[in-house]
């Protein structure tokens, strides 16, 4: 097996790299990574062998896929400004478009795509949504947009062109190994844990533990699930107020989550994109962002569990292993 991995740098990158190294060996793990981008020594000393250019660049990625039985594509954009439109565009789904055409012509093996829950739909009531539940996310929610239109193109090549693609829906990422201190994850501790935090959004969501999502992820490289389905990657579902308490908890701060109304959120959300307009700064929140602040969007995981024979990591572990990462890293 000879494996690439595309947005290798990114966290779930930097917890599946030195997984796979231990599991296939030194030399039969390379990246493909931004121009520029720091990369661990770590990844030189264990034969990674590392190839460099735009995911939307379809040479680029051919290039780097030539010669791989395997591909994980975990390259992608999270953003809910409309700034980033276009970026969204180009990584989301140019990007899926140039590995798609390249793991055809190389004809790999198994292609394990990451997407995101936000590629499914959700119940305005609160009720779990399974892989089957019609997309019904705003086209003005630019992610999720980008993201299911990203899976679509992935669903029609196995379809129509005989791809062999598995699709993974994991919801938002937490859990030990983020080792960006910009990313909102550790933001998230950051706040928390150095202050009282004061307020929450009022909806809910779900995450998973990184360690999850990169277990489901060697099992589907090694065939566990089906061409062409895809399986949702859910540990937990729970209220932002939950999510804090339980930061705060972990850290051993005080914290009262009283829940901050979205339609606020939204119009704080529209002053600050005003503003972003000007100075050209991305925006602290963004209105899309308010507005889903208020929504309950929870997910089903039992397809995953069955299909993949996988026992979810608790959430208060998930969390707790998180803060011990960023304050052993960070402070």
């Amino acid at each position: 097996m000879k494996i690439l991995v595309t947005g290798a740098t990114g966290f779930v990158g930097s917890v599946l790299m030195p997984g796979l190294v231990r599991r296939y060996g030194a030399g039969a793990v390379d990246a493909f990574v931004l121009p520029g981008e720091a990369l661990p020594s770590t990844w030189r000393e264990a034969g990674v062998r590392t190839f460099a250019g735009d995911i939307a660049d379809a040479a680029a990625v051919a290039a780097a896929v030539r010669g791989h039985s395997h591909v994980v594509h975990l390259a992608g954009v999270i953003s809910y400004w409309k700034g980033d439109e276009g970026r969204l565009k180009a990584v989301n789904e140019d990007g899926v478009r140039s590995v798609i055409e390249a793991s055809l012509t190389a004809g790999v093996e198994r292609l394990v795509h990451i997407s995101s829950v936000g590629a499914v739909g959700f119940h305005e009531d609160g009720r779990p949504a399974d892989e089957t539940t019609f997309f019904n996310w705003p086209e003005d929610i630019l992610y999720m947009a980008s993201k299911r239109r990203g899976q679509d193109i992935v669903e029609r090549a196995v379809r129509e062109r005989g791809l062999r693609a598995v699709i993974l829906n994991p919801a938002s990422i937490m859990g030990p190994g983020d080792d960006n201190p910009a990313t909102p994850l550790n933001e998230l501790y950051k706040r928390i844990c150095r202050r009282t935090q004061i307020g929450s959004f009022a909806g809910g969501l779900a995450i998973v533990d990184v360690r999850d999502l990169v277990a489901v992820i060697l099992k589907a490289l090694e065939g566990r699930g089906r061409d062409g389905e895809s399986y949702l990657i859910v540990g937990a579902n729970l209220p932002y107020s939950d999510i804090v308490r339980r930061i705060s908890r972990a850290c051993g701060r005080k914290s009262y989550p009283f829940p901050v109304p979205a339609p606020l959120l939204t119009a704080v959300g529209r002053i600050l994109e005003r503003a972003a307009r000007r100075s050209g700064r991305r925006p602290l929140l963004t209105a899309a962002y308010g507005r889903l602040s208020g929504w309950t969007a929870y997910y089903d995981s039992s397809k995953s569990r069955r299909k993949f024979d996988h026992a979810y990591i608790d959430a208060d572990t998930t969390i707790a292993d998180g803060w011990t990462y960023y304050r052993d890293m960070f402070l």
